[in-house]
């Protein structure tokens, strides 16, 4: 099983802050399990990774992003770490899958049958979870958007939501109904998107500024004129995360809905009835 925390904010210069922030208040990190981060720097996508019992000094110090994807995976026996952890990359796009689907190698192997020759050489590793990405990306390819830099967040989270469906219609024909857990998130830099369905809950949740900051060292009272205090009251950030430590503080997202969030950190919720 995997879990993911994903946040879009305003304040690239802060993010570490950010994360350090949402730490306590999301589970994640388990030292039995690998870890995969996922970020930007100089509009490049960056990915680092964790194996299972390995320091992780850094894991929460992600360089200066507006975007950043943190998972934490149980390998399956075999599969290496540089092929089968998430999140996967193609280009600027990352994605990250928590969930899971019965007779998943049956899954892949339908799902392979989807994806165009070309998207199935990205393919590196044995994981269900990885074609699941390529059907993403195939399905931005379809309506020509899947390198569009003005790709409307909207438009993306609504392709995100497809594949889902998609995906849990094939597993009910593979293994029978009702017994996918999906859940997705998926970012190119400029905007952060998510999906789900089954029994795998998404929840999100907005980060307002305050002056406050325990990694900074900033105390309650501190004056506007300061300009570290300044950018920490204005920074707003928005978070998604698969296990809240506390689900109640948190906007669960409906079964088979989907969520946007762009650069300007306005946040879209769509319906699962908007999801055709």
């Amino acid at each position: 099983m995997s879990r993911f925390v994903a946040l879009m904010t305003s304040e690239p210069f802060l993010v570490r802050c950010e994360l350090h922030r949402i730490r306590p208040e999301v589970s994640l990190d388990s030292p039995d399990q690998a870890v995969g981060v996922g970020a930007y720097e100089d509009h490049t996508s960056l990915i680092r990774r964790y194996g299972p019992g390995v320091p992780r000094p850094e894991l929460w110090e992600a360089p200066e992003s507006d975007a950043v994807v943190l998972i934490s995976q149980t390998l399956g026996v075999g599969q290496a770490l540089e092929e089968n952890m998430q999140p996967f990359r193609f280009r600027q796009w990352l994605f990250a899958h928590s969930g899971h689907v019965e007779r998943a190698d049956q899954v892949r192997n339908a799902l392979m049958e989807m994806v165009p020759d070309y998207l199935q050489r990205v393919v590196r590793g044995g994981t269900v979870s990885e074609v699941m990405f390529a059907l993403f990306l195939k399905g931005l390819r379809d309506i020509g958007r899947m390198e569009d830099p003005g790709l409307e967040a909207s438009v993306a989270a609504h392709a995100l939501a497809q594949t889902a469906r998609t995906i849990d219609q094939v597993a009910g024909e593979v293994s029978g109904p009702g017994k996918s857990q999906l859940a997705f998130v998926a970012t190119n830099g400029r905007m952060l998107i998510a999906a789900g369905r089954g029994h795998e809950h998404l929840y999100y949740r907005l980060l307002e500024g305050e002056g406050t900051c325990e990694r900074c060292g900033l105390k309650a009272g501190g004056k506007d004129s300061e300009p570290l205090v300044r950018d920490h009251r204005r920074r707003r950030s928005v978070i998604i995360a698969t296990h809240p430590v506390k689900a109640q503080a948190w906007m669960p997202l409906a079964d088979g809905g989907a969520l946007a969030v762009d650069r300007k950190l306005t946040l879209s919720v769509l319906a699962p009835t908007d999801v055709r």
